[in-house]
């Protein structure tokens, strides 16, 4: 029937806050910047276009909410350890507040390294970097990000650095393709996201008939008995998922067509029967149908991960909630990332947004 297929709401965009001096914090910035960053002779052409971090202020109210997140995964019996989160509320336009736990730990991303590579490809084709249109990757785009389709992301991922995967490589000709692909890293860590890594592709790839890396993409893992595995924390997630609902990742117009891909659907119409849904385990399922939420999730056998923004129609609760939990464990329990995201947002939605003395 016509126009029963509508676009979904337009996605929130909020305010960046405005520098805090550093007088005001209460702790450290979640992420400093590299050192140098002004040096425009040493930066590459293809890097990311913030270069300062968000600065937001630290809250111990917020504290003792991951504290008590942190608590219902061990009361699951699920290891503590293996565990980070970033909370970020911005539901005071004024002053943004973050607390955390682990959450400068390197940890392995799983599909949420699609959120960088989403974030990349946007810049290579504003750039021109990539010279076919936006419109041939379109298909890709929305399977990458909307059902985490790792054959979209084999070829967006190849798009945005010149590379392919293929048999291994020698010499000069393996170093060009190494420095190549390390063009993703250097993309993010040229704007203060450190020791971020996100050059290994997600498997299993059926177009390309591969179960794991193999040739140069195994040459790229380097020592098979410590493999060079992917790496962000869960502040560097916050970060970016900041960047993009404060309009600054790229452009403007570039992340809200990011904020459209990562919009999901709540009702459990619209997931229930879908076998690659990214709400069921996850962090949107237990929340109310009738909020905004936006996310990127990470899920292995070996890992769970979730990047998510959140904000009700009334504005009382807007938050970026991250969990990255780099354990088996995890895996088996479909209830803990659920009710910490409960926990969290009926602890923010109770109180609504304060004003900070």
């Amino acid at each position: 029937m016509p126009f029963r297929i509508r676009r979904p709401p337009e996605p929130p965009v909020i305010l960046a806050q405005q520098a805090v001096s550093p007088q005001e914090t209460l702790s450290p910035p979640t992420i400093e910047p590299s050192e140098n960053l002004a040096d425009s002779q040493s930066e590459p052409t293809f890097s990311y276009n913030i270069k300062t971090p968000p600065n937001p202020v630290y809250s111990q109210e917020l504290q003792g909410i991951v504290d008590e997140s942190v608590k219902i995964a061990t009361s699951k019996g699920l290891p503590a350890e293996r565990l980070s989160i970033t909370l970020f509320d911005v539901s005071n336009s004024k002053t943004h507040t973050f607390a955390g736990y682990q959450n400068q730990s390197l940890r392995f991303p799983a599909s949420v390294a699609k959120l960088f590579w989403m974030a990349a490809f946007y810049s290579a084709i504003e750039k021109g970097i990539i010279t076919q249109k936006e419109s041939a990757f379109k298909n890709d785009l929305e399977q990458m990000i909307g059902i985490s389709n790792n054959d979209a992301a084999s070829r967006l991922l190849d798009k945005i650095t010149d590379t392919k995967s293929g048999g291994r490589l020698a010499g000069e000709e393996l170093q060009t393709w190494l420095k190549k692909r390390n063009q993703i890293n250097s993309f993010f860590q040229s704007a203060g996201y450190n020791d971020l890594r996100i050059t290994t592709k997600n498997y299993p790839i059926y177009y390309l008939r591969q179960e794991g890396p193999i040739g140069r993409d195994l040459q790229l893992r380097g020592d098979a008995s410590q493999p060079i595995r992917n790496q962000v924390t869960t502040d560097q997630a916050a970060r970016l998922i900041y960047e993009i609902y404060t309009r600054q990742a790229v452009s403007s117009v570039a992340s809200r067509k990011m904020a459209y891909l990562l919009t999901r659907d709540l009702d459990p119409k619209a997931w229930k029967n879908d076998p690659s849904n990214s709400i069921q385990g996850f962090l949107g399922e237990s929340l109310p149908t009738n909020i905004y939420f936006g996310s990127k999730v990470g899920y292995t056998s070996k890992s769970r991960s979730e990047a998510a923004f959140v904000r009700t129609l009334d504005d009382r609760a807007i938050y970026i909630l991250v969990v990255f939990a780099d354990d088996p464990a995890y895996v088996k329990d479909e209830t803990a990332f659920p009710a910490i995201s409960r926990y969290v947002f009926d602890r923010l939605n109770a109180r609504g947004p304060i004003t900070l003395q």
